[in-house]
């Protein structure tokens, strides 16, 4: 008999009820025969959780309740708690895969040498409220390099599988320092072990304003004042990834984290960052933003 490995499909949600029973249908109409799917609910108050009750009841969820974590840390305690699995998928709660999305996943996954950290990574195709078409999602150009994960994540992690090595790596990070799963799936992932992008669009990507994943430009200017008066994530999270992997990385990318990771102002690591040679952000403006940061020691 054929064996079919165990992807644990994880779930997080808040206030989440106007679109999760569709995405969840999406989810029970995949393809692949072996997946279970596990819910997260962080704290909702608008009825999001008495819908999950209901699958719950009838068994094609297994629901888990707990207190507000954000976005980060819910999924970091959902990779926590299904500890018995092959694969494990990222799933957001408002937008809709396509039935062979998981299955094309595991197709390649499974080729692989289980011994390293593996992402496979799918595009999508956003969509606005209404559901018309705002292109498709992808990393950006040059973005699946290592030092450019020291700026930023090349995609969104619904697009994710992730493999039982990445996942143990993940875990061993605080998530209240790391802030973000996908960022650290990736950087993770491009650190030390291989990512693989297959170009078929297999979901649709809803960019609601409501959306806990949205990169909407008030999030951005927040963002940019944040990391000016030292309440920035980019900083604290290359810090704990220096912490914790720098052993695990080439000397010439454990180079590149140090610039990042390590403690302390210093103005010749600053230089470095401010006029190395590639870009480090996808758009001119953020860039420019980036190294100006880089140069006071934000970043």
């Amino acid at each position: 008999m054929e064996r079919h490995p165990k992807v644990n499909i994880i779930v997080s949600t808040y206030n989440g009820s106007k679109y999760i029973r569709e995405q969840l249908k999406s989810l029970f109409d995949q393809s692949y025969p072996n997946i279970d799917i596990y819910v997260r609910d962080d704290g909702s108050d608008d009825g999001t959780l008495d819908i999950l009750k209901e699958y719950e009841a009838s068994g094609t969820v297994t629901l888990i309740r707990g207190e507000n974590l954000g976005f980060c840390g819910s999924f970091m305690e959902l990779l926590r708690l299904t500890d018995k699995g092959d694969f494990w998928s990222f799933c957001d709660q408002d937008d809709i895969w396509y039935p062979d999305k998981v299955a094309l996943a595991v197709k390649w996954l499974e080729r692989q040498k289980q011994e390293e950290p593996l992402l496979y990574y799918s595009l999508s195709e956003m969509a606005g409220e209404k559901g018309e078409s705002l292109g498709i999602q992808e990393p950006p150009k040059n973005s699946l390099s290592f030092y450019r994960a020291m700026t930023g994540t090349f995609g969104v992690g619904f697009s994710m599988v992730i493999n039982k090595r990445l996942r143990e790596e993940m875990l061993k990070c605080d998530p209240k320092k790391v802030h973000s799963h996908d960022w650290l799936a990736g950087a993770v992932a491009l650190g030390f072990g291989r990512v693989h992008v297959n170009r078929k669009v297999c979901a649709m990507y809803r960019r609601l304003d409501s959306s806990v994943t949205r990169i909407t430009f008030a999030k951005k200017m927040a963002w940019g004042m944040a990391v000016l008066t030292d309440k920035g994530d980019v900083k604290e999270r290359n810090m704990e990834y220096y912490r914790v992997y720098k052993d695990k990385l080439s000397p010439k990318r454990a180079r590149i984290a140090s610039l990042f990771g390590e403690e302390g102002y210093s103005f010749k690591n600053s230089l470095i960052k401010v006029f190395y040679p590639r870009r480090w952000r996808p758009g001119i403006v953020s860039e420019i933003v980036m190294r100006g940061v880089m140069l006071i020691g934000k970043v």
